[in-house]
């Protein structure tokens, strides 16, 4: 884990910087050195300012969302996801850099946030089938077996009741 988080805090820079040195070298060679700097610095800025927009009102309807599933009585799982995605988003467009802001804006788009939100859900059964991840119920939101007696076909596989007396 500490190798993959070195090389994506060492690539991913690197990586920026060619991009922002190759967008300012193109449009240097088109017009002149300061309208470069101009466009290329100006362009970061926007995408920030957009983003900062774009994450405070997403971020608001999250908070509602997740208030009303509270309020319901159910778990917000998909508010707490969804919240997580636009943080992240959030920070990636405080990085300089058009592929962090790509990547940040992509995450506060709803359309795409739910193609990453089912990517991520894939990712973590997988990742349960396999075994690597364990996961352990214990919240009054967590639902019992009466759920899945109640709606067929909610979950297929083994029901494990997990109650908080269950603890290790």
């Amino acid at each position: 884990m500490f190798v993959r988080l070195l090389l994506l805090l060492t690539i991913v820079p690197i990586v920026e910087l060619f991009v922002l040195l190759a967008v300012h070298g193109a449009i240097t060679e088109r017009y002149n050195f300061q309208t470069g700097l101009l466009v290329t610095v100006g362009g970061i800025l926007a995408t920030g300012i957009l983003g900062a927009s774009l994450a405070r009102s997403q971020g608001v309807g999250v908070i509602r969302e997740l208030q009303q599933s509270i309020a319901r009585g159910q778990f917000p799982a998909r508010s707490l996801i969804d919240g997580a995605m636009i943080l992240a988003g959030g920070a990636m467009l405080l990085t300089p850099g058009f592929l962090t802001d790509l990547v940040g804006l992509s995450l506060l788009i709803p359309v795409t946030r739910n193609l990453y939100r089912r990517m991520l859900n894939s990712w973590f059964l997988r990742s349960i089938q396999r075994g690597e991840t364990r996961v352990r119920f214990h919240s009054q939101f967590a639902p019992g077996p009466e759920r899945f007696e109640r709606e067929p076909g909610a979950f297929r596989g083994p029901v494990i009741d997990v109650t908080p007396e269950d603890r290790d």
